[in-house]
């Protein structure tokens, strides 16, 4: 539990990814450099909790046929599929990759996280600058969407300090809201101190861990009947410490 095995946990999914996509792409396509593995959000992050989805971009340069590209694309994604592997993932050329985070800022937000795992790391590197050039070039357009999807998520979710039953990831206050102030902060808009909410944002996560970790699937509200179990697995001495 901490920043070091979420990290771990991401490695080792990194490099059973790498072997796979490379493997995969030698087998079923004819430029087999021309695609590359991509990670984005919490998982381009390094941020993988034990319940994470492995959140995938799959970018390729359109010179494959869209037959044989599906066929390496579920090559690659059967085995995960098969195994169970929580995952998201896209398939998209670089043109496409910047339509899309103009539409969506969803998509916006995720690529300002990208990193390459496997593949063509010019392509990559090519996305990951357009992501940030538009971010901060639309940034008119962008920031008052990424205002409005926090005031929703503080309607559905309500304030985390004053909660008896946060959602530690959608709560005003929780884990969203810290990724939200690291976009703003990329974007140059306003100066943000990211270090003032680090200690938050580790021990919001560390919580995520533990209830990740003895569930079945994952969860990121804190219900009263866990509170104690899962503050003496933080070592705390009660829930009300925690």
């Amino acid at each position: 539990m901490g920043t070091r095995e979420r990290r771990d946990r991401s490695n080792k999914f990194d490099h059973e990814l790498r072997v796979s996509f490379l493997e995969c792409a030698e087998a079923n396509l004819k430029k087999p450099k021309a695609v590359s593995l991509t990670a984005v959000g919490g998982y381009g992050r390094g941020e993988l909790s034990p319940g994470s989805d492995l959140d995938l971009l799959i970018l390729h340069d359109g010179s494959e046929k869209s037959a044989t590209l599906a066929e390496f694309v579920n090559a690659f994604l059967y085995p995960l599929w098969n195994a169970k592997v929580s995952l998201d993932h896209s398939v998209r050329t670089r043109i496409e990759t910047r339509d899309m985070a103009q539409e969506d800022i969803r998509v916006a937000l995720g690529l300002l996280d990208i990193r390459l795992i496997a593949g063509n790391a010019e392509l990559a590197a090519a996305v990951a600058a357009d992501a940030i050039e538009d971010w901060r070039k639309s940034q008119d357009k962008y920031l008052p969407k990424l205002r409005k999807s926090i005031q929703d998520r503080e309607v559905r979710s309500g304030e985390l300090a004053f909660l008896l039953e946060p959602d530690l990831k959608e709560a005003r206050g929780g884990l969203r809201d810290i990724n939200a102030l690291r976009a703003i902060e990329m974007s140059g808009a306003v100066a943000v101190s990211l270090a003032r909410v680090a200690e938050s944002e580790a021990l919001l996560s560390n919580v995520r861990d533990v209830l990740h970790a003895d569930s079945s699937k994952a969860r990121d509200q804190l219900l009263l009947t866990e509170q104690d179990r899962v503050s003496a697995a933080m070592k705390y001495r009660d829930a009300d410490a925690l």
